[in-house]
């Protein structure tokens, strides 16, 4: 069978977790995995052993070394490694690509999996490996929820679990439940949660639109019998009003729903797994229901959008024994459509086809081999081959007023982007090498090098007026895309060790991407139709957004980040994780958008039998090296404190958690948050909207 990846799962030390501690003994990573893909080290966070209110799922990734959140609303985090995000980054849910419905991304993969029904969510640390997926530029993050368990025997069994959870921040609660029955061959389960939370406050201020109300329900069956096993999985998604203050338009509805199937055998000696799966998503935003829209000329200017998604994927590999290591071959991906209309209920005749028609179709190859070059040299070499199909049809924009030239020049726009030839394919190549060596008993070194690459996508290509449809930039600017767009093309490198011992843990890593045909936004055209546009709609409403369009350019981002752990006096644990990058364009003096500023996470716990508690501080340094041409803020830097706390009762597996964050109520305004769109939030427009304020949160679970 497939030997597992080294796992950091996550650190009961990394994080407030109450469980019994073992005197004098470090509860680690699992290091001391065996096998050959030992080389494939993850960080990950076990949700069932963490003590953190966490309304959005992407917000656990905090909690992983180099990883970092792109704030865009409650619901809306996108996930960011090592500097890069969006698209670049590999989600997987279940095992499965997940498009979001909107061209905005309010809908990211990982919002897809509320967070208390999931399970675990786990990154490959550095370099992800070929058979991680494709376009994996970015890493790759697997996120699995929760589903039901085999009996013993031939009698079905009843299990299930229930909880509850408050949160002052923003008055909120959630509630969660998952029912199974299983026996050694079958198992079944349903489980749903709801979410539901008004405006938070920040420290100064609340912060506006930022409500959230979420239904989630999901459902699925299992089958095994000796080395087969077969499940069938659905799940629904039912999102209604959800603010995003850093985007132009807020969520109204997203209702959404996915299916997935897997199988798992062995054969011959063949480890096989096969998947399959679609899903598709309809999403209507308007930026009239939660805020005051903007004016043009005096009159309000109210807009709404229909968005819809479908997806398509599989995924086939099989494994078996090669000299001595473990040789994978495998083929997957995946086909997409995406559409996107703006209307104006002011004005029937107004109709924009944002996107029509888009398809985007992945389909990968890939071969992979892992095992000892020599005694204590672990090898992984891997090649992938992936092919992209990019097509859109035509569109239509009208209802647009005569003045200044608005309604010419978006019809001009509107028919240079159907007379150009907008079927695109990319041919990729991504390749990787790891090594790691056992320099002595609890030392490890680890060395990557890697060539990764990534089409762009859909916004970046087929935007072709101009707006602020960029996959959650938010950056308050307008962009059109760039059909001719040629794919990323990543030469990352990476060095790193594991240092552990029986009371303490450090895994520092250092990384450097060399990034060519990077995509990103630069100065806009000087003339033409998308100028004028784009200037008349901007004096019109008083906006001072930038014109910019997706362009290549050469890039690097290096930096560091580790993880530690220490434990002493017993039940006393000190442990926590760090993060510093730089994103910088090569071939002019300007920095990248949007990287995350330095970080530093350390909790000091005490941990007993029954109880345990923890005081952690978040440590971020101010932001100077910025994005000029995105118009792009300083940040100042900022520290948070959390206390937390974890009872188990005196009745069997009932277990209260409680705890603070943001304790001294601080006001800060996280970098990799969007800017502010709306006027009466906490901050002035423009500036990056703010983070929570205090949020005082308790929370019951029962298990039987």
């Amino acid at each position: 069978m497939k030997r597992p990846h080294r796992q950091q799962t996550l650190l009961p030390l990394l994080f407030s977790v109450a469980l019994p501690a073992t005197a004098g003994h470090l509860e680690l990573p699992a290091l001391q995995v065996s096998g050959v893909r030992d080389t494939l080290t993850q960080s990950g966070v076990d949700y069932l052993r963490l003590n953190q209110p966490a309304v959005d799922s992407a917000g656990l990734l905090l909690r992983i070394p180099g990883a970092a959140v792109n704030g865009n609303g409650p619901l809306t985090g996108i996930a960011q490694y090592r500097g890069m995000y969006g698209d670049r980054v590999n989600i997987l849910l279940n095992g499965t690509h997940v498009s979001p419905a909107g061209p905005n991304t309010m809908d990211p993969p990982l919002s897809r999996l509320p967070v208390p029904l999931m399970e675990s969510l786990d990154v490959i640390r550095g370099i992800a490996p070929v058979s991680s997926g494709n376009e994996t530029i970015g890493g790759t993050f697997h996120a699995k929820t929760r589903s039901g368990s085999y009996g013993s025997g031939s009698t079905y069994e009843f299990h299930g679990d229930a909880g509850v959870q408050g949160h002052s921040v923003d008055g909120g609660y959630d509630l969660d439940a998952l029912l199974s029955l299983g026996n050694r061959n079958n198992r079944f389960h349903v489980a749903a949660t709801r979410q539901d939370g008004s405006d938070y406050d920040a420290g100064h201020g609340t912060v506006r639109p930022s409500e959230h109300e979420r239904n989630f329900y999901t459902a699925g069956y299992g089958w095994t019998s000796g080395d087969h096993e077969f499940t069938l999985d659905a799940e629904h998604d039912d999102t209604n009003n959800n603010g995003t203050p850093a985007l132009p338009m807020d969520i109204e509805w997203v209702d959404g729903n996915h299916v997935r199937s897997r199988y798992q055998g062995m054969l011959g000696g063949v480890d096989l797994e096969a998947r399959l799966y679609g899903g598709s998503a309809k999403h209507r935003m308007s930026n009239y229901r939660l805020r005051t829209p903007p004016s043009m000329m005096g009159n309000p200017m109210r807009r709404h959008a229909l968005t819809e998604s479908r997806d398509l994927g599989y995924a086939l590999s099989g494994s078996w024994e090669v000299a001595g290591g473990e040789l994978e071959l495998g083929s997957d991906g995946y086909f997409a459509e995406h559409f996107a209309d703006i209307f104006n209920p002011d004005n029937t005749g107004f109709l924009v086809n944002n996107f029509r028609g888009i398809e985007r179709q992945v389909a990968g190859v890939y071969g992979e081999w892992n095992g000892e070059a020599a005694p204590g040299w672990e090898f992984q070499i891997g090649l992938r081959y992936t092919h992209v199909h990019m097509d859109a049809d035509t569109v239509t924009a009208r209802g647009f007023p005569a003045m200044m030239g608005v309604s010419a020049n978006a019809s001009a726009l509107a028919s240079g982007f159907n007379n150009a030839d907008r079927s695109v394919d990319d041919n990729n190549i991504d390749a990787v090498i790891k090594l790691r060596h056992a320099l002595s008993e609890g030392l490890d070194a680890e060395l990557g090098l890697a060539r990764k690459t990534r089409s762009p996508s859909y916004q970046e290509r087929y935007l072709w007026l101009p707006l602020e449809s960029t996959s959650g930039l938010a950056d308050g600017n307008n962009y059109i895309g760039n059909i001719g767009l040629d794919p990323e093309v990543a030469w990352q490198a990476e060095v790193g060790l594991d240092w552990h011992g029986e009371n303490f843990y450090f895994t520092p890593r250092i990384f450097y991407h060399h990034v060519l045909d990077y995509i990103t936004g630069i100065a806009g055209p000087t003339s033409g139709a998308a100028r004028s546009f784009h200037d008349a709609v901007t004096t019109m409403t008083g906006s001072s957004a930038r014109l910019l369009q997706f362009a290549n350019v050469d890039a690097r981002i290096y930096g560091i980040d580790a993880g530690f752990g220490l434990r002493f006096l017993r039940h006393w644990r000190l442990d926590g994780n760090l993060s510093a990058m730089r994103g910088e364009r090569v071939d002019a003096d300007e920095n990248l958008y949007r990287i995350a500023a330095p970080t530093l996470l350390a909790g000091l716990s005490y941990d007993a039998p029954d109880w345990s508690a923890t005081l952690e501080g978040r440590f971020t340094a101010p932001k100077r090296d910025i994005a000029e041409v995105n118009n792009e803020r300083k940040s100042a830097g900022y520290i948070l404190l959390n206390l937390r706390g974890e009872y188990h009762l005196p009745v069997d597996n009932l277990r209260l958690r409680f705890g603070a964050e943001n304790l001294l109520d601080k006001h800060y305004r996280p970098h990799t948050n969007g800017v502010n769109r709306v006027s009466s939030s906490a901050d002035p427009r423009g500036n990056h909207v703010a983070g929570p304020g205090r949020n005082i949160y308790a929370s019951l679970s029962y298990e039987w």
